[in-house]
């Protein structure tokens, strides 16, 4: 009968230490976990940071013929096989969904980062050296179709020089509050038609109050009217031309996203960054920089 009592009591014990070793493991458990969320959040925000510290070598804009003298020493880059990395981005498209995982590997971390942060309307081409002599994006005048990627001894350029060398024909328009610019270029290279529109507009009103109110809605009317002589223009010349290519947009937002409401739907709309200034700029002037390409080194 003591025998029993012992062994049941030595049970108990064993049950009870089972438990606490059971809590103590727990406790342990819960402990690490906190410990690698912590330190997961920690390599999170660092790399954050470091992400948002990087910055490209160099940003440059290129005129055709800048652009062609860049692609003739492209052209003269060779390495050892399977060297030389190639990649045709479209508009949206990124590079890791495009080529193969294996040579996505050969691409440095931070450079992928670079590349995912462009947004371009025309997409990019990529030039990619494996040794990192050459790394940087091209953002073509005018769109990239289709995606395409080659890893080899030489860059491939024949497509990007088919996308510059193609005679689109271009409505351009830029958009500015009392002086806008349009015109007609049936061969990307010289315009056919051009028009300045001027009006007068109120410059921005700085002060508070009732009288700020009324200047604006002042200026806003005097931009309406600005812009009702545009539309009627835009008419003009889309009534004299009609095969159109795309229509390159180009100034203040607001008034692009009117414009782009007259537009009609099966042209191709590329936007252009809105530095271009009409009061600056001639049209052969605007033609140039429309149809200039961007260079970012990576």
């Amino acid at each position: 009968m003591q025998s029993a009592k012992n062994q049941l009591e030595k049970k108990e014990i064993l049950a009870r230490q089972a438990v606490s070793d059971r809590q103590e493991a727990e406790a342990l458990l819960n402990q690490e976990r906190i410990r690698t969320r912590t330190i997961s959040h920690e390599l999170e925000t660092i790399r954050a940071e470091s992400q948002s510290k990087l910055k490209f070598r160099g940003i440059e804009t290129l005129s055709l013929q800048a652009i062609q003298a860049y692609i003739s020493k492209l052209k003269s880059f060779h390495a050892p096989a399977d060297g030389l990395l190639t990649a045709y981005l479209p508009s949206g498209t990124r590079l890791s969904g495009v080529i193969s995982e294996k040579v996505l590997e050969r691409v440095e971390e931070e450079n992928l980062t670079l590349l995912d942060r462009l947004e371009t309307e025309t997409g990019l081409v990529l030039f990619y050296d494996i040794h990192r002599m050459i790394c940087e994006a091209i953002a073509p005048p005018f769109p990239v179709t289709s995606s395409s990627w080659q890893l080899g001894d030489s860059f491939e350029v024949s497509l990007l020089e088919e996308i510059l060398n193609k005679d689109y024909r271009m409505l351009v328009l830029v958009l500015h509050a009392g002086e806008s610019f349009i015109g007609f270029a049936p061969d990307a290279r010289v315009f056919d038609t051009e028009e300045l529109i001027r009006s007068s507009v109120k410059e921005k009103h700085s002060k508070g109050g009732f009288s700020q109110r009324r200047f604006e809605r002042l200026r806003e009317e005097d931009i309406a009217h600005h812009m009702d002589k545009v539309i009627e223009a835009l008419d003009r010349v889309l009534e004299e031309n009609k095969l159109i290519d795309c229509v390159i947009l180009s100034g203040d937002f607001q008034l692009i996203g009117e414009i782009r409401k007259r537009l009609p739907f099966n042209l191709e709309i590329i936007e252009k960054p809105s530095d271009i200034r009409v009061e600056k700029s001639g049209g052969e002037e605007i033609l140039r920089t429309v149809l200039s390409s961007r260079r970012y080194l990576l």
